[in-house]
C-alpha cells in the first residue's frame, strides 16, 4: 500500500463495526462484484458524467471510486475514516493518472467540505453505521450545489430469509438489528431515506429497490453466507438469541447449504435519490 496522498486530512485510526482487517477487506471485494452493477445502474440512470464535481463517503476498496472517476473523467473526492482503505484508494487513484482527489480521513462531520461544490454526492452502505443521520444528511447538503443530488444506497433487512426457515430466524434477525444499533446505527435505514431526506432539505426524485436471491454454490449463497457465519457469535450476544441458538442456526444453514432446493434471500438494497431543496 502507498502512502495517504497529501490531500488527506486527518489522522484518526478508525475500525467501523465490521473492522478493515484483510479478511474484511476481501469480503468488501467479493461483495463489490455482486453488487456493482446495481449502483453502475444508478449512475446511469443519474447520468453522472465528465466534468462533474463528485464527493463518495465511506468508498471501501474503491470499486466505484474508480468507476465514477472514469465517468467525471477526472478526481473525485471521498471521506473514508479507515486508513487502510483510504491508503488504498490513493494508490488506486494514482494508477489512472486522472489526478488525485482529496481524502479526508476522519469523521464525516468533522470532514473540511466545501460548500455548494458538489454536483453528486454518494453513499453506498454508510448510512446504516451512522447514528443521528439526518445530521450527518445536513452535512452533506451543504456541500451540495443548488441544483445537486445525492444518492444513497442502504439496506431495508426485512426481506432477509433462508427456505427453509430455521426456527432461530427471528431471534437472529433482532440480534443482527441489536448489533447495528449497539453503536447508534440502522440496519434497515433505507426504508427511512425518503422522510430522512426531506428532514435533510432534500427533495426525494427518484426510488429503486433490488432484491437478489441465490441457491447453494451461487454468490448470493456465498456472500450472505461468509457475512453472517462470520459475524454469528458476536450477534450471539444480543438477546434473545443465544450462543446455543447461534450453534443451532449454523447447523440448519450449513445443512441448507447442501441441499440444491434451498434458497436465501438478500437483505433489500433502496436506491433513493435526492435533489437539495433550495
Amino acid at each position: 500500500m502507498g502512502r495517504i496522498s497529501p490531500n488527506t486530512i486527518g489522522t484518526k485510526r478508525f475500525r467501523y463495526l465490521l473492522g478493515d482487517a484483510a479478511r474484511e477487506a476481501a469480503r468488501l471485494r467479493a461483495q463489490a462484484r455482486l453488487w456493482d452493477p446495481v449502483s453502475l445502474a444508478l449512475f446511469d440512470r443519474i447520468g453522472v458524467r465528465r466534468g462533474w464535481r463528485v464527493l463518495e463517503i465511506g468508498p471501501g476498496q474503491g470499486s466505484l471510486h474508480m468507476a465514477l472517476r472514469r465517468r467525471v473523467r477526472g478526481p473525485v473526492d471521498a471521506v473514508e475514516r479507515s486508513a487502510a482503505f483510504a491508503n488504498r484508494l490513493a494508490a488506486l487513484a494514482r494508477r489512472d493518472r486522472l489526478g488525485p482527489g482529496r481524502i479526508w480521513q476522519t469523521d464525516l462531520m468533522q470532514a473540511p467540505l466545501p460548500r455548494a461544490h458538489y454536483d453528486f454526492i454518494f453513499a453506498r452502505w454508510v448510512l446504516l453505521f451512522l447514528p443521528d443521520p439526518v445530521a450527518h444528511l445536513r452535512t452533506l447538503v451543504r456541500a451540495l450545489k443548488p441544483t445537486g443530488v445525492i444518492a444513497v444506497q442502504d439496506y431495508h433487512r426485512e426481506t432477509l430469509a433462508l427456505v427453509p426457515r430455521p426456527v432461530e430466524w427471528f431471534d437472529f434477525l433482532a440480534a443482527d438489528r441489536a448489533f447495528f444499533a449497539s453503536e447508534g446505527g440502522d440496519v434497515s435505514i433505507g426504508g427511512r431515506l425518503p422522510d430522512l431526506y426531506r428532514q435533510a432539505g432534500l427533495r426525494t426524485i427518484d426510488t429503486h429497490i433490488t432484491i437478489k436471491t441465490g441457491r447453494p454454490g451461487s454468490a448470493v449463497w456465498r456472500w450472505l453466507t461468509t457475512y453472517f457465519m462470520g459475524v454469528i457469535d458476536q450477534l450471539a450476544t444480543f438477546p434473545p438469541f443465544s450462543a446455543d441458538a447461534a450453534k443451532r442456526l449454523r447447523r440448519h444453514w450449513l445443512a441448507a447449504g447442501k441441499q440444491k432446493t434451498s434458497i436465501l434471500i438478500s437483505p433489500a438494497v433502496v436506491d433513493v435519490v435526492g435533489r437539495k431543496v433550495r
